[in-house]
């Protein structure tokens, strides 16, 4: 028998505090600074248990959903700590005279918590960017002399999907003269050189592949700067035996070439620039944005453009009690969920 659950519809309520004789009563934040206590809502959710029933006489059968899953509504997960003057605080929309009654301050504008009857405050963290390219030089000594890196991400609610492409320093591949690209994939174990990365795309032809790094054939230069990724690359000339070749470095072992190349294909498709596209058949726009980057490594590196700066001001983000609980809700729930398959083993 094996189960599956499966989390639902949640739930938030206004915060509240169980007495001592387990009664139920709505929590201000005046009495939590008085008691002592966290002002904190608790967090309910819709979850549905699947049973799959196998033969174990028979190999062969995979077992099949119970056609009557049983739901069971308004679990209680945990308490959310709610900020002072916020949609899900009881002092929302309260006028002056009701917060005076309430202990409150008017003047007060709230945006802390109050935990274990403390005023604390989140504070904002800096970040860099999502969805922008940066190149940057490395330090030396270094396997590389360049690195552009982006964060790629959806929205702020999925944590970002990092990407690195890297100029090698030359004589750090064998047998070939010159600098090769090399770029990092996520949940692929090493890196690929870029070329390759472009054949698993659909690209196979060397002259496609110039056409999006190299935006004018006249330029010996760049041109130049590409030909030891060529040459690398040389012996992969077809798609599949590219994805094969992601494949083998991803984290499944010992799978057949056909699930190597559907891991591969997955990996492009949905872990790789998510915010250029996570559906399918957008190979060629994820393509030019790939060529975009090396384009802007490679400028960087002949002294085109200058390198990005980290420090500056432009280049940040800052993060707010919002992402940042949200951050550390999801590590939270996603014990949880590991706990409970643990528990149903």
């Amino acid at each position: 028998i094996s189960y599956t659950i499966s989390f639902g519809q949640i739930y938030l309520s206004k915060p509240t505090w169980v007495e001592p004789d387990q009664s139920t009563s709505a929590m201000f934040p005046n009495e939590a600074r008085l008691r002592n206590l966290t002002y904190a809502a608790p967090l309910y959710m819709d979850m549905t248990r699947y049973t799959k029933v196998e033969d174990p006489d028979d190999p062969d059968d995979a077992g099949g959903m119970d056609a009557d899953p049983e739901t069971f509504e308004k679990i209680f997960l945990g308490h959310v700590p709610i900020m002072l003057r916020s949609t899900y605080c009881i002092l929302k929309d309260s006028n002056d005279r009701e917060l005076t009654d309430l202990g409150e301050c008017p003047y007060d504008q709230g945006g802390y918590f109050v935990i274990n009857g403390s005023e604390k405050v989140l504070i904002a963290q800096e970040k860099m960017t999502n969805n922008a390219v940066y190149v940057f030089t490395k330090k030396q000594p270094s396997k590389y002399s360049w690195v552009a890196e982006i964060k790629s991400s959806i929205d702020a609610s999925r944590p970002a999907s990092a990407m690195h492409v890297r100029l090698l320093n030359v004589g750090q591949v064998k047998n070939v003269s010159g600098a090769c690209i090399h770029a990092t994939v996520p949940y692929i174990r090493t890196e690929v050189p870029v070329v390759v990365l472009f054949r698993a795309l659909g690209f196979v032809s060397d002259r496609e592949i110039l056409e999006h790094i190299v935006y004018d054939f006249a330029d010996p230069q760049l041109m130049e700067l590409v030909r030891p990724s060529l040459e690398e690359a040389f012996v992969i000339q077809s798609r599949a035996v590219a994805l094969d070749y992601i494949g083998k470095r991803g984290s499944t072992q010992g799978v057949t070439k056909e699930k190597r190349i559907e891991y591969a294909k997955q990996i492009l498709q949905r872990e790789m620039l998510p915010h250029v596209s996570i559906a399918q058949y957008n190979e060629t726009k994820k393509a030019y944005f790939i060529g975009y980057i090396v384009h802007k490594l490679l400028m960087s590196s002949i002294g085109a453009r200058r390198p990005d700066d980290r420090d500056h001001y432009a280049q940040k983000r800052l993060d707010l009690a919002g992402p940042l609980l949200g951050q550390l809700f999801r590590q939270l729930f996603r014990k949880l969920a590991k706990d409970v398959q643990r528990y149903c083993q």
